[in-house]
């Protein structure tokens, strides 16, 4: 009998373990990414360029993980072809709308950087006018300021002002690459996750 026992093959379960554990580990990271965005959701201003970049940025930043996750639920359902096929299906429209997200980060930046460059220039506008009206006035002007004094505050305005909008397009522009870029990386990772699930299970 011992023999017999001894020389009985005994199933490899690591395998199974370790898909399991996949799983597990796989899951944990999709609902935490889930969780971890609708608490940066709240309060939703979804007319607002400004929040809607912010948020496709803190999106796109932590996005490795649904990534991540996706990965090792992929490979905990290998076994498993109706789950399999469901997960992949996901995967492949998830990445999708990270495409999609990036046409809305670069649309929302543009909006973004006009709004910041018409902002300057009203604020620009209105000194300008300010300092225009002290000229053709000189008894308003104060006795410690010349007529050459306003001329130069006129152009260092105009500097400052030109400063400013350039700063502002840099900003915007650095943000909005940052996330597309992230986003596009992503959305070609989930992408490629989804076909690889879908062609392992007709295998």
């Amino acid at each position: 009998m011992a023999s017999i026992s001894s020389s009985t093959p005994i199933p490899n379960s690591g395998s199974y373990g370790g898909k399991g554990i996949c799983q597990i580990v796989g899951y944990v990271c999709l609902f935490g990414f889930i969780i971890d965005m609708l608490i940066l959701a709240l309060p939703p201003q979804l007319g607002s360029s400004e929040w809607r970049l912010g948020f496709v940025q803190q999106f796109s930043d932590r996005s490795i993980i649904l990534l991540f996750g996706s990965a090792l639920i992929l490979v905990g359902s290998l076994e498993k072809r109706k789950l399999l096929r469901q997960f992949s299906t996901f995967c492949l429209l998830a990445g999708v709308l990270f495409f999609l997200l990036c046409i809305l980060a670069v649309a929302d930046s543009v909006a973004l950087q006009r709004q910041a460059v018409t902002t300057i220039s009203t604020q620009e506008s209105e000194l300008q006018t300010q300092i225009r009206d002290a000229q053709s006035n000189p008894s308003a002007i104060r006795e410690d300021l010349t007529a050459e004094d306003l001329t130069r505050a006129s152009q260092l305005l105009t500097q400052q002002a030109d400063t400013l909008k350039q700063n502002a397009k840099t900003t915007v522009f650095k943000t909005a690459a940052s996330s597309v870029g992230n986003l596009l990386v992503m959305g070609v990772g989930l992408v490629g996750i989804g076909r690889y699930g879908l062609a392992s299970r007709r295998r």
